[in-house]
């Protein structure tokens, strides 16, 4: 699988991410923050930090951050993909740790919870989707070896599977034929 268009976007989607989290911001932010932001404890445990905030900042928060989640888990083996929670979490956190700096930001625990939650369901929906593709090629039916040697698959393979008589040896199919080997690292 060529994975130059993925980095590509994962590229452009992470500078669009970064301008709007940490680029000018269009609206007045002063006496929003917890003075230290992520990095206090106070705001951590605060009930303001949990109980206020608009529902849909707290979507839109989530939704950036699903196609992060995506494109990580994509660009990353399937091997690999706790990793992509880990990338997911790595940004958010640079995200709001820049914006302890920055005047005009607000570095805010449920930012980064959000965030990160967003770009973990964007891992879990390429898991599910991996595994969805997974089952179908195992339903499908996997490909058997036939007497002459060839591979048979769908009806094909279920044919040759009950003409095999209980007495012929087993043929073991190599798991990339079974599952398909679409999520090798390029």
């Amino acid at each position: 699988m060529n994975r130059r268009p993925l980095r590509f976007a994962a590229v452009v989607l992470t500078l669009g991410v970064l301008w709007l989290t940490v680029g000018p911001a269009p609206w007045s932010t002063s006496g929003h923050e917890f003075a230290g932001g992520v990095l206090n404890p106070e705001a951590w445990t605060s009930d303001v930090t949990w109980s206020t905030g608009y529902i849909s900042e707290i979507a839109f928060n989530v939704a950036m951050f699903v196609p992060i989640g995506v494109l990580a888990a994509l660009l990353l083996h399937r091997r690999h993909w706790p990793l992509a929670f880990v990338a997911g979490f790595a940004l958010t956190t640079v995200i709001e740790l820049v914006q302890l700096l920055l005047p005009d930001r607000v570095s805010d625990p449920r930012d980064l919870v959000m965030n990160t939650l967003g770009a973990s369901l964007g891992v879990l929906l390429v898991m599910a989707a991996r595994g969805v593709r997974r089952a179908a090629a195992v339903a499908s039916g996997p490909a058997l070896g036939t007497a002459d040697g060839s591979t048979a698959t769908g009806a094909a393979a279920a044919a040759a599977a009950s003409a095999r008589s209980d007495s012929a040896p087993h043929v073991k199919v190599p798991f990339d034929e079974l599952v398909g080997a679409g999520d090798r690292a390029a």
